[in-house]
């Protein structure tokens, strides 16, 4: 009888119980990946046998449980994964994490326990796993992590976003960390000791917390990325730091003080959504992305040059209340923004004058969305080499020719144009569009004429210049055409349902009276005609 079960048993092993029927299996360069996602495994016997001897039989890189309704995590079941490295619990119901789990996961390198039920942990169980180096507990119900050992992890990556944490006492216990998610807390203040404890740490994330106020005293030289948007900032206190990008959007900062230019590595600088009036007079030699959109910036401001950032590629000040987007120091970038401005209504020729690409390339120029904007000069981008250039929606109903250098930059390839979403008025003015700029967006990119449309004259409204491509002769300089387009129906378009209506205007009218005039001036014809044919046909009659 023994022999008859441990026969079967090793038959379903083999058939019936091969997770690799559940869940979808492959391999990489590490070894065996097993995706058991949204599974329902949560009550499944027969899987959890499998995995008992899964890695007697092939041993297993990662092991992906997640969303599957898991409320409690066998021992067990995981204690013959030896060579796994990898394990994904995520989108579970698990409201704890036991020491034991360990015991046994000897060579586990990162384990993902985000979005469960856990209200607490204890990191001193983690050096029971000196080879776990990334950990994942976002998305839970943590109020604090405790730390409960002298000894220190070997965690390199710690994601605790979205949770309930308002301290962060267990810093001290992790001072190998070299990517920290404090993301979605209560935080209303950053520890200065265990920050600057941590030696290693390249990238820290503290957006949309509670914080009042950022010292770079208390931030190790190791610290490249600072990401603090969406808090409550309003003092910022700059000091030496290697830091390459800072992003501190969306806070309550009125002014930055010169000692920016103690960053003297940061590339790029994120200080949008605040209420800065101006820039400081800084040299930030290294910077490459700089956006000081939706402040309170009425002009662009001078210190914003090729002096103080030589190496500026990207500037964007959308979302301001500039009086004029006027560029007052010489720059050279590759791209510029100037969107959702609600303030400027004219561009003259001398607003770019100092505005260039950088040298041997091209510059993309947006100016879009800026609802009062209704003129714009056309020799404004004549010095310039462009890659592309978006005039989108705002309120042009002409534009220039030359505004566009098409014959300067057909050779860039790159070169788009969008002026999509502007209330044009399809006149002998705007004729140059059909000629030119459509046929070339429509070799080059359609995706710029799909709201490409007249707003006027009344018979052309709403239509898409693309209508025209091809058509004989100067349709937006011809009368007749715009008569036609009025009496065109697009049949296509109709329903059976539908009523068709046609408009009349005083052409419509001149040509329905002329037509009148003809018609009746036949049937007199065709009436004396008749009278004539019968009068003859008598005339013969009485001979016979």
């Amino acid at each position: 009888m023994l022999n008859v079960i441990i026969l079967f048993l090793f038959v379903c092993n083999q058939c019936l119980c091969d997770i690799c029927k559940t869940c979808v299996c492959s391999t990489s360069n590490e070894g065996l990946i097993i995706n058991c996602y949204d599974k329902n495994l949560g009550n499944n016997e027969v899987l959890n046998f499998d995995l008992l001897t899964l890695d007697k039989r092939r041993p297993l890189n990662k092991l992906i449980l997640s969303k599957n309704n898991i409320v409690f995590l066998p021992i067990n079941e995981l204690k013959n994964l030896k060579h796994l490295k990898g394990l994904d619990l995520s989108q579970n119901q698990l409201n704890n994490i036991h020491s034991d789990i360990f015991k046994h996961l000897n060579e586990i390198e990162d384990l993902n326990y985000s979005n469960n039920l856990l209200w607490a942990f204890d990191i001193s169980i983690l050096n029971t796993v000196p080879s776990l180096s990334k950990l994942n507990l976002s998305y839970n119900y943590l109020n604090n992590l405790e730390w409960n050992s002298e000894n220190a992890t070997k965690l390199k990556t710690l994601d605790v976003s979205h949770n309930n944490l308002i301290d962060l006492n267990f810093l001290d216990g992790m001072p190998k960390l070299e990517y920290l998610n404090l993301s979605f807390n209560k935080l209303a203040s950053l520890p200065v000791d265990s920050l600057l404890n941590m030696r290693c740490l390249k990238i820290l994330s503290v957006n949309n917390n509670e914080l009042l106020s950022l010292n770079f005293q208390y931030f190790s030289l190791s610290l490249l990325e600072l990401h603090a948007k969406n808090n409550f900032i309003n003092t910022v206190t700059f000091d030496k730091s290697s830091i390459h990008i800072l992003n501190i959007q969306n806070n309550s900062i009125f002014n930055l003080n010169n000692n920016l230019t103690l960053l003297e590595d940061l590339k790029s600088l994120n200080i949008s959504k605040n209420f800065l009036l101006d820039f400081p007079d800084v040299i930030l030699k290294n910077l490459e992305t700089l956006d000081v959109s939706y402040n309170n910036l009425t002009i662009i401001p001078e210190t914003i040059s090729n002096k103080n950032c030589p190496n500026l590629r990207i500037f964007k000040a959308n979302g301001n209340h500039l009086k004029d987007v006027t560029i007052w120091s010489n720059l050279n970038l590759e791209i510029f923004e100037i969107k959702f401005v609600e303030t400027i209504e004219k561009i003259d020729e001398k607003t770019f004058l100092k505005l260039k690409e950088k040298n041997n390339s091209c510059i993309n120029i947006t100016i879009s969305n800026n609802k009062k904007l209704n003129t714009i000069q056309e020799n404004v981008f004549q010095h310039m080499n462009m890659c592309s250039l978006d005039l989108s929606n705002n309120r042009f109903v002409y534009l220039p020719p030359k505004l566009f250098n098409i014959n300067k930059n057909i050779s860039n390839l790159n070169y788009h144009i969008n002026i999509q979403e502007n209330p044009f008025v399809c006149n002998c003015s705007l004729q140059w569009m059909l000629n030119e700029l459509v046929p070339r967006l429509y070799i080059k990119n359609r995706n710029f004429l799909e709201d490409l449309r007249c707003a006027g004259p009344p018979p052309l409204a709403n239509k898409r210049m693309i209508h025209w491509y091809k058509w004989e002769g100067e349709v937006f300089c011809d009368e007749s055409s715009h008569f036609l387009e009025r009496m065109s129906v697009n049949i296509a378009g109709v329903s059976s349902k539908q009523v068709v209506t046609f408009t009349t205007g005083p052409g419509t009218i001149a040509i329905l009276a002329t037509a009148i005039a003809l018609l009746t001036i036949l049937m007199i014809i065709g009436i004396l005609l008749t009278r004539r044919m019968i009068a003859k046909r008598r005339r013969i009659n009485r001979r016979l």
